[in-house]
């Protein structure tokens, strides 16, 4: 089976917004993670995907349906939904999650062509008019710790170290390890060879040991198990599906 045909450029997100939906429901959450030759829209519904959700549509250039399916079965946990956007061509596109009380959740992006860079963020406002940043003291005049560049240096570089994870494979088909690497973090997950129509599986912790056994936050979980899905899928098994369940990734035709 040959490989699908890729488009690298990056996603624009407009933010996203509702339609006709009360006050009191959120709004969607929307990621996109692009490396060569791989590339990932993540969304986060703002209330549990079984409480009354209904389809999920997407439609690509020119109004082009590219998917209509059962939010439920887009489903990754309760919440989440994975979208491989290396296929779409440049172009703009709509996703729209309808809701059986006649509301639904909206999303438009744009697919830039390869090589274009999408446009820069507006740079966060300066505190001070003369740019410099504000220098806390106590009532002596001693300089107090300045917590806000604490918080945006940590945050530099956590994002700097999710931008260059990666994977490492040990053992074979049949059996071995992958090492998930993301700065100073390290997971191992096992997998085996199966059968039964799942060629083969990689373990990961439920939810309720997620922490103890991995040493990260459970929020963090989702992502990981998304990352690893995908990227073992692009290195190791182009031309087989995945399937995320509580303890395990399934690989099948």
């Amino acid at each position: 089976m040959s490989d699908p045909v890729g488009h690298e450029g990056e996603i624009v997100l407009d933010a996203p917004v509702n339609a006709s939906a009360p006050d009191s429901v959120g709004v969607l959450t929307a990621k996109f993670v692009r490396y060569d030759g791989c590339q990932q829209l993540t969304l986060w519904l703002p209330q549990d995907g079984y409480s009354g959700y209904g389809t999920f549509r997407i439609r690509g250039p020119g109004g082009a349906r590219l998917e209509d399916d059962d939010v439920t079965q887009r489903l990754n946990g309760r919440v989440q939904i994975l979208i491989d956007t290396f296929p779409w061509p440049p172009g703009d596109y709509e996703i729209e999650i309808t809701h059986r009380d006649g509301w639904s959740h909206k999303l438009r992006l744009t697919k830039l062509e390869a090589g274009i860079a999408p446009p820069a963020p507006e740079p966060p406002p300066i505190p001070k008019s003369d740019g410099k940043p504000i220098v806390y003291r106590d009532g002596t005049g001693k300089v107090l710790p300045n917590h806000d560049l604490d918080l945006r240096a940590k945050a530099l570089d956590r994002l700097t170290a999710r931008f260059s994870r990666r994977l490492e494979f040990e053992g074979n088909f049949r059996a071995g390890t992958i090492h998930y690497i993301e700065g100073d973090i390290r997971i191992r997950f096992y997998h085996e060879m199966c059968g039964g129509g799942v060629h083969f599986s990689i373990d990961i912790p439920v939810a309720e040991k997620w922490q103890a056994e991995t040493g990260q936050p459970l929020a963090e979980r989702d992502g990981i198990v998304a990352f690893v899905a995908a990227e073992t899928q692009r290195q190791q098994a182009r031309t087989w599906n995945y399937v995320i369940r509580d303890n395990r990734i399934d690989f099948i035709d």
